[in-house]
């Protein structure tokens, strides 16, 4: 089977570990992936051509700024002519859309297309944003691919007549598990915050919050690990509030595990999201997590079960929430020990991958 995956760029995020898990997974007898990067290469576009199943990569570069997304458009339709898929899946909100535009121009409508939406589009986008949304990617796609139920069903509600499934991300967890570290009260607590430096990760607000947590009697260190386009604006908002000796960002890290495993909370302030990777890592290896209680962080966790959830953009409930979890090791522990189990339940690597080839396959 041939497949044409579509996705931004390959960089260090979420989807594009997700897209390369998945390559990885597909047996290179039965599939053969020619991947489009409709942005730029990043820096993992070495890790997808040493995947057997990818034939071939090609980066999608136009010069005339004027029309460069008619032109992209036109151009994923010249690939999908030349290679001849049997299925096109594209990936992320930009792919999703260029993938659209071109089937809608009618080059390839017998070609099946699928399109994974890895986040919240209702929550994010509105006005024009939400209407090419519908028109150009939820009317033209022949699958929509979610990978959280709660968003899944929400879609489902809108659009009854669609074609629209949840495949669990796939996971890849050290045998490590985190333990409650022994140790007195007076230890400085570690905070760990992992993602992207965008306005939707909503780490303005536990900066706040941690303005607020310095007024507590509790000695903490918290770490950003990530990069992206706020890192300078966060910087400024840290040391605005007298931060600077207390909250670091070393960058992108990647062996993300290690640091998770000396940490005491692992915390993710988004604005919206699907099934967040970071979160879902953290729960895995047992550790206390506080999340803002949006999309499908509700299906993940149960607040004050397997976790914390606070309202988004609310400093305050997130400065009571790290307050609690630091100060009482007995219910962080119980937390951790209940994350553990759930992601241990709810997602299987294998299954996923199943479910994905059973979709392909109905195509055949």
């Amino acid at each position: 089977m041939r497949i044409l995956y579509v996705i931004d760029s390959m960089t260090k995020d979420g989807a594009e570990s997700q897209l390369l898990k998945t390559l990885a997974q597909l047996p290179p007898e039965q599939y053969e992936a020619s991947v489009v990067l409709s942005r730029a290469e990043g820096e993992r576009a070495a890790e997808l051509a040493a995947i057997p199943c990818v034939r071939e990569i090609i980066t999608l570069t136009i010069k005339d700024k004027r029309r460069y997304l008619l032109e992209k458009a036109f151009a994923i339709a010249g690939i999908i002519k030349a290679t001849q898929p049997d299925i096109v899946h594209s990936w992320l909100w930009y792919s999703n859309f260029l993938c659209g535009l071109s089937r809608k121009c009618g080059f390839w409508r017998r070609i099946p297309f699928i399109a994974s939406q890895r986040g919240d589009y209702h929550a994010r986008y509105s006005g024009f944003r939400l209407w090419l949304t519908e028109k150009f990617i939820y009317n033209t796609t022949n699958i929509l691919l979610t990978n959280s139920q709660p968003i899944q069903r929400h879609l489902c509600q809108l659009y009854p007549d669609k074609k629209i499934f949840s495949i669990p991300n796939l996971l890849e967890l050290p045998t490590e598990v985190w333990t409650q570290p022994q140790a007195p009260d007076t230890k400085v607590k570690l905070i760990v915050s992992v993602g992207r430096f965008a306005p939707e990760k909503g780490h303005q607000y536990l900066i706040e919050a941690l303005n607020l947590l310095k007024q507590q009697d509790i000695a903490w260190q918290c770490m950003f690990l990530g990069e992206g386009e706020l890192e300078a604006e966060l910087h400024a908002l840290v040391a605005e509030y007298g931060l600077s000796n207390q909250i670091t960002f070393p960058g992108f890290c990647e062996d993300v595990f290690s640091v998770l495993l000396t940490a005491d909370v692992f915390v993710l302030p988004s604005l919206h999201e699907s099934s967040p990777n970071a979160l879902i890592e953290a729960m895995g290896i047992g550790m206390p997590c506080i999340a803002s209680d949006v999309g499908g962080i509700v299906d993940l966790v149960e607040d004050e079960a397997n976790g914390v959830r606070v309202p988004a953009k609310d400093p305050t409930s997130l400065a009571s929430a790290l307050q609690r979890v630091l100060t009482a090791p007995d219910f962080a522990t119980e937390l951790g020990k209940n994350a553990r189990a759930t992601i241990q339940e709810k997602f299987n690597s294998a299954e996923s991958i199943k479910k994905l080839e059973a979709l392909y396959k109905q195509f055949l």
